[in-house]
């Protein structure tokens, strides 16, 4: 069978170009490290791939959900502790100036210190994160919660409660409402019933405050037998609240307890994705190297086949 000098010429162009495709392919195969470049060369593997990325992608954006929730819940257990100790403060001082060696004047010397630790667990409610938003405002997280009006505290937030999501089926809240935690003690409000509505903290704080500034236990104020009955009341008010934060730093720890614990599930499944990926995509160097040797061979060839069959004409026999 004749071959045409065109078609001969046609067949070495189109050996060249296949080779030299094959060898830059090789050579963008080394440079990124990766054996699937293109979704052509292993449609199945690179559709694994597509899948492996977007897992990790989730997983990774819970783990920023949790390092945000870490911080978060660690600043408000930093408040409530504040306060704790405070409402302790709070405590010792109004045993103190429920004994009778107490006078007056004393009683409205510890009455100023009150009115400071007032202020201090106001400020401590009114905390933020480190994006600027207010831990105990509920979803309204950008507005002051607790706003002193003449020493009544009102509280501006709402009843929700931020959750975020730290697995694919697990969702955290990031923190606890004011109302929760502040707002909702079920204190007495004389020494036989329960309160009808719930009173704050911060009330309980203000009353002591009011209290010993009236110069309780003189000649002048309410009877002597009335003030250690308030008095008491107060310190069982005040027990109420520790009660109450105690029980919310016990939640902050055990959702700071299962945060951590499926941050490291999660960091496992991560370097499980990574492994499993780079058994996809990765490029076997050693292989890719000795092949790259092969097709730049198989081009040389190539080339100098073509360059003979340039030379190649029937004049050259005549």
């Amino acid at each position: 069978m004749r071959v045409a000098t065109s078609t001969a010429y046609s067949q070495g162009v189109t050996s060249m170009n296949t080779q030299n495709f094959k060898l830059n392919k090789t050579m963008l195969q080394l440079s990124t490290g990766k054996r699937i470049v293109t979704p052509s060369d292993d449609p199945a593997g690179a559709a694994r791939v597509l899948g492996l990325n977007q897992a990790k992608s989730r997983t990774e954006q819970f783990q920023d959900n949790i390092n945000t929730l870490k911080s978060s819940l660690q600043i408000e257990e930093t408040a409530l502790s504040g306060i704790v100790n405070t409402l302790q403060r709070v405590r010792e001082l109004t045993i103190q100036a429920n004994n009778d060696t107490y006078d007056a004047t004393q009683r409205e010397a510890i009455a100023l210190e009150i009115q400071e630790h007032f202020e201090a667990i106001t400020a401590f409610a009114n905390t933020t994160n480190g994006n600027g938003e207010f831990l105990f405002g509920g979803f309204n997280n950008r507005d002051i919660p607790f706003e002193n009006v003449g020493g009544v505290v009102n509280y501006n937030g709402d009843q929700g409660q931020q959750l975020l999501q730290i697995s694919a089926t697990r969702q955290v809240a990031s923190g606890d409402n004011g109302f929760d935690v502040f707002m909702n003690l079920r204190g007495s409000d004389n020494g036989n019933t329960l309160n009808a509505y719930p009173m704050s903290v911060f009330a309980v704080v203000k009353e002591l405050e009011v209290v010993l500034s009236s110069n309780a236990g003189s000649p002048s104020a309410f009877p002597v037998e009335t003030f250690h009955e308030s008095m008491s009341r107060i310190i069982g008010n005040i027990d109420v609240a520790l009660g109450q934060i105690s029980d919310v730093q016990a939640g902050i720890g055990a959702r700071l307890n299962a945060t951590e614990s499926q941050e490291n599930v999660n960091e496992d499944y991560l370097v499980q994705l990574a492994t499993t990926l780079s058994d996809t995509q990765d490029l076997d160097y050693t292989e890719a190297i000795s092949r790259l040797e092969q097709e730049q061979i198989g081009l040389q060839a190539s080339q100098q086949t073509f360059t003979k069959i340039q030379g190649l004409s029937l004049f050259n026999f005549l």
